[in-house]
């Protein structure tokens, strides 16, 4: 009897999530992915928000109790029994092809806002359930994500370069502390297992993509070829664009309460950012400084983390020692530690 392995890309944010899934959303739309390969999408999932397909609803079947104050719940119709009635959809879908067959799925916030009973509910459905979460070096991490929010025109409380409140609120949430997430997700269940990846600073998301592939055994990823040329899912912008988009977003939320204020500063907003991608466009083929946090900023974040890192370290034991992990723990403690 044929087997269905299914495989779910945990997160975080802003680890090539976007990247793996623009690949595979490609080819799914497209109908050329290998046969053997499922990324549910079109009629084997829900609507997406865009052209790449993520699979966020995972996280309604099991959802992590808020533990921030202030942070809310996502907003969305999907149902636990829609997700049932999908999850058995896919494995059918699977089954009916007559041979083993690999899922493949996405949702980079599940690794806080879901909890393990995720793999107990996903088991009932796919043969077998692996997790990854891959672990990217947090002064990256944290400047592409507030990069990110700065971009974001309803992200309007995030309305500063200066990394230091941002990079304490997210370290309080959990975000990028990956001795936490071991102890969260690496729990003694049998119907589930759970890989920890690490991100290779200068490599290119194609090799991302594939080691998490080969973490679980999965062969060789499908790349979509007119991905392979290196564009970025998500730009880097210069240092004066985004300090020119958080000041219209300071400036907007100043004039909330005039008549048009907020109207008006989307609009400005808008502009700079369609400046933004024109700066650049015209820059390629030539050099084009981007934005960095500073020096200091840097150090506070590997300070923050510091603890959080070195028990991460502890409990990889052997697998730290090896040469992928030692780079990554170079980065965030240093060569001597």
């Amino acid at each position: 009897m044929s087997k269905v392995r299914l495989l779910v890309h945990l997160g975080p944010m802003k680890t090539g999530t976007s990247s793996f899934a623009a690949h595979l959303s490609r080819r799914a739309t497209a109908g050329t992915l290998p046969a053997h390969i499922i990324y549910p999408a079109d009629d084997l999932w829900f609507p997406a928000r865009g052209g790449i397909v993520k699979h966020h609803d995972l996280v309604e079947i099991a959802p992590a109790k808020i533990k921030v104050r202030g942070e809310r719940r996502r907003t969305t119709d999907v149902t636990p029994e829609s997700l049932r009635n999908r999850f058995a959809l896919i494995s059918q879908t699977a089954r009916d092809r007559g041979k083993d067959t690999l899922v493949v799925m996405v949702c980079e916030i599940a690794d806080q806002r879901a909890t393990p009973e995720l793999g107990k509910i996903l088991s009932e459905y796919f043969d077998s359930v692996d997790f990854v979460i891959v672990a990217r070096e947090q002064v990256s991490a944290v400047r592409s994500l507030l990069g990110q929010q700065i971009r974001m025109w309803n992200r309007k409380n995030v309305a500063s370069l200066e990394s230091r409140d941002f990079v304490t609120q997210h370290f309080g949430r959990g975000s990028y502390d990956y001795s936490r997430l071991w102890q969260k997700w690496m729990t003694t269940s049998a119907e589930y297992r759970v890989h920890f990846v690490p991100y290779r600073n200068g490599e290119g998301a194609d090799d991302l993509s594939q080691d998490i592939f080969s973490a679980v055994g999965f062969g060789e990823f499908p790349h979509s070829p007119d991905l392979l040329n290196g564009e970025r899912i998500h730009s880097s912008f210069s240092t004066s664009r985004m300090a020119d988009l958080a000041r219209i977003k300071r400036w907007a939320n100043s004039m909330s309460v005039v008549p048009g204020g907020l109207a008006l500063g989307k609009w400005l907003f808008d502009l700079t950012l369609r400046r933004a991608h024109s700066q650049i466009a015209q820059s390629r083929g030539g050099r084009f400084e981007t934005w960095k946090l500073t020096v200091s900023e840097q150090e506070f974040i590997r300070s923050a983390y510091r603890e959080s890192n070195l028990e991460f370290k502890r409990q990889l034991g052997a697998t730290a020692n090896e040469p992928r992990w030692r780079s990554w723990f170079d980065l965030t403690l240093g060569t001597s530690a």
